[in-house]
């Protein structure tokens, strides 16, 4: 049996053929995408959300290579949130109909876990039914050092305070890209900590894959295999989301070249036959458009992810894509698919 027809086949397939993968042309890789999304989920939907990204600092001790928006960088000015700050915007986003707040700010020295929280509490006790998708993995282990205790009891305290889950924000989980470019965020090992603590406590996350930040093919192989053993391990991720970098503004301009749409529309379709135990793949149009996540509904995506009023991070290097809950549906419809509006546990509110 080829590789192809393996595919076709529900089977599982080896990083070495998932390397060989990358070879394939795009008419391939949209057809056996397709199918591997059928063997998943056989709905002919495709979801989105109604959510609001918060980011309440930029002051932030990790200073990635590939973010221009950390204040080291220079293109954003230094900035910190006040509580009522974040407060009115998740207030704001409830008036709008946002189902979902996303909290990032990467590694603060004056956010901790005591803060952290404060500010949950007073939000999931004005708005309980507000889902709470919020701080990265590395953010936990942040809070978790400053409070010298373990991962898992960080946790549990976050989700006493009002936490729901956590991004994946996983950037590469390959030890030695991440040593080069993100050296100071936490560890493969430590994300991975993260990822089967909150399945012991009955949350839930997403498996994020940032490329084009200098990995190999292989890391990239590397990055999928982490994210498939863990959700066998675990079952705790949700949905797959991809996006390449945008090196512009960077400490990695001019030593990276910019990630095309052909490539990313290959690595979702390659990250979708990989992960054979992730239901949803979001398209992640934030970084590549609308016209490029309509067409990644046909390379094996069946979610289009969040409306995300207000994100900065992918702003401060010069892109500025933005959506609506109508151009969403758009999208979706456009792909022939139906459109439905989701939660934060990517449960159904209403189908168009």
């Amino acid at each position: 049996m080829n590789l192809f027809d393996k595919i076709k086949n529900c089977e599982r397939i080896s990083q070495q053929e998932c390397l060989s993968l990358f070879d394939a042309s795009l008419f391939d890789l949209a057809e056996l995408a397709t199918a591997r999304r059928k063997q998943l989920d056989s709905s002919n939907e495709a979801g989105y959300i109604v959510n609001r990204m918060i980011n309440y600092s930029n002051i932030c001790k990790a200073c990635c290579k590939f973010c221009a928006y950390h204040a080291k960088a220079g293109r954003v000015a230094p900035f910190r949130m006040t509580d009522d700050e974040i407060f009115a915007l998740c207030a704001d986003a409830v008036e709008r109909g946002g189902v979902q707040i996303m909290l990032q700010g990467g590694l603060h020295p004056d956010f901790t876990l005591d803060w952290a929280e404060q500010i949950l509490r007073r939000i999931k006790t004005a708005f309980p039914k507000l889902w709470l998708h919020v701080f990265s993995p590395s953010e936990i282990v942040w809070f978790a050092r400053e409070k010298n205790i373990s991962i898992i009891e960080c946790l549990e305290r976050l989700q006493k305070a009002g936490l729901d889950s956590i991004p994946g924000a996983s950037d590469i989980l390959s030890p030695r890209v991440r040593r080069e470019v993100c050296g100071n965020k936490c560890t493969v090992e430590e994300w991975t900590e993260v990822m089967h603590s909150l399945a012991k406590l009955g949350m839930c996350s997403s498996a994020t894959m940032t490329f084009g930040i200098g990995e190999t093919l292989s890391e990239r192989v590397e990055h999928l295999d982490v994210v498939r053993r863990v959700q066998d391990e675990t079952g705790v991720f949700k949905a797959f989301i991809a996006w390449p970098v945008a090196p512009e503004n960077t400490e990695i301009e001019g030593k990276v070249d910019r990630v095309g749409s052909p490539e990313f529309l290959k690595m979702l379709a390659i990250g979708r036959i990989y992960l054979d135990n992730v239901k949803y793949v979001q398209s992640g149009w934030l970084t590549e458009g609308l016209r490029s996540a309509e067409i990644a509904l046909m390379f094996g995506a069946n979610d289009v992810g969040g409306v995300l009023m207000d994100e900065m991070v992918v702003r401060a290097a010069g892109i500025d894509n933005r959506a609506t809950s109508a151009n969403m549906r758009k999208v979706i419809q456009n792909a022939g698919f139906v459109a439905r509006e989701r939660d934060g546990l990517y449960n159904t509110i209403k189908v168009f």
